[in-house]
C-alpha cells in the first residue's frame, strides 16, 4: 500500500502517536476490522491515546480514517492520472509547475542536511557505486550516471529485478556504496539490498518518499523527498533535483581533477566535432 496521508510529519509526532502511526503503516489492511481497542493493543498504548490520535492527524475518528481507506487503497495509475485532470481548472502545464514547486518545498523541508552531506562524502571516498533503481526511477539512475561520468566517477547501474540483481551486488564490498530509490514500499530487492549489506560491509543510501518503513531503520544514509500525495500524479522533479544536487556536491569535492575531466571533455568536443556532431 502506498504512503498514507497524516497531517503531521512522523517526527513531529509524541512517542505513542509514532507508535499507532506506526502500526497503521505497517499493517493498513487490517485497520477496516479493527476497533479503537484492538489498534491500542496492537500498538502498545491506551484506547485514549487511539481516539485522540484521529484529530491530530486530520480526521474526525477511526471512522472517517476507515472511509478514507476504504477510497484510495485501490489506487491505480490510471485514477491517479484521472484524479489530476479532474482537479485541474487552469492548464496542465501550469498546474503540474504549481504542483512540482509545492514537491520541492516540501522536500526542502525533510531533507536533512546532515544526510546528505554524508552522502556525499561517502559517494566521493568510494571504491565503486553502485545504484538501483526501478521501474519509472531508471531514468534517475541515468541522469546519475550522466552526470557523474562527466566528471570522473563511473557508476554500475544494477538491473532492476530477479537474480540479475545479485550478479552486480556480488561485486558490492566494505569500500563500495549501493544507492537505491525506495519509493511506495520495501519492494524485494530492496531488502536483498539491506539484506545483504549486512555481510558485505558495504554502505547504503536510500532516497524515499515514505516517512515510515522499515527501509529507513535499515539504511545507513537517508534522503527524504515528496512526490505529493498518495493518490497524486506522483512527479519525480524532488528526486531528479536530488541526483543534480549530488553530482553538483560531488564535482565541487573532486575539485581541479572533475574540472579536468570537463575541460578534456570540451576539448575533445572540439577536436571531434565533424566526425561527431551533436
Amino acid at each position: 500500500m502506498n504512503q498514507l496521508k497524516f497531517e503531521i510529519p512522523f517526527n513531529q509526532m509524541s512517542k505513542s502517536q509514532q507508535k499507532i502511526a506506526d502500526f497503521i503503516v505497517k499493517s493498513p489492511e487490517r485497520i477496516p476490522f479493527y476497533t479503537e481497542e484492538d489498534i491500542a493493543i496492537k500498538a502498545g498504548v491506551s484506547i485514549a491515546t487511539v481516539s485522540r490520535f484521529w484529530k491530530s492527524i486530520g480526521y474526525d475518528n477511526l471512522k472517517s480514517f476507515k472511509k478514507y481507506l476504504q477510497e484510495t487503497q485501490h489506487s491505480t495509475p490510471a485514477r491517479k492520472m484521472q484524479h489530476v485532470l479532474e482537479k485541474t481548472e487552469r492548464e496542465v502545464v501550469v498546474q503540474m509547475i504549481s504542483s512540482a514547486a509545492v514537491n520541492l518545498e516540501e522536500t526542502a523541508k525533510r531533507i536533512s542536511l546532515q544526510a546528505f552531506d554524508r552522502a556525499v562524502d561517502t559517494l566521493n571516498t568510494a571504491n565503486k557505486i553502485f545504484v538501483h533503481g526501478p521501474g519509472s526511477t531508471s531514468c534517475l539512475t541515468d541522469l546519475l550516471r550522466f552526470r557523474l561520468n562527466r566528471i570522473g566517477i563511473e557508476i554500475r547501474i544494477m538491473p532492476q529485478s530477479g537474480h540479475e540483481l545479485l550478479e552486480s551486488l556480488v561485486h558490492a564490498g566494505p569500500q563500495d556504496v549501493v544507492l537505491f530509490f525506495g519509493f511506495v514500499r520495501k519492494s524485494p530487492e530492496a531488502t536483498v539490498i539491506l539484506e545483504q549489506a549486512s555481510e558485505s560491509g558495504y554502505t547504503t543510501i536510500l532516497i524515499t518518499d515514505l516517512l515510515l518503513s522499515d527501509m529507513i531503520n535499515e539504511s545507513d544514509i537517508v534522503i527524504q523527498v515528496d512526490r505529493g500525495d498518495r493518490d497524486a500524479f506522483h512527479s519525480l522533479v524532488a528526486p531528479m533535483a536530488i541526483v543534480e544536487s549530488l553530482s553538483v556536491s560531488l564535482a565541487g569535492q573532486r575539485g581541479e581533477a572533475a574540472m579536468d575531466k570537463l575541460k578534456q571533455l570540451h576539448a575533445m568536443r572540439k577536436q571531434y566535432a565533424a566526425l561527431l556532431p551533436k
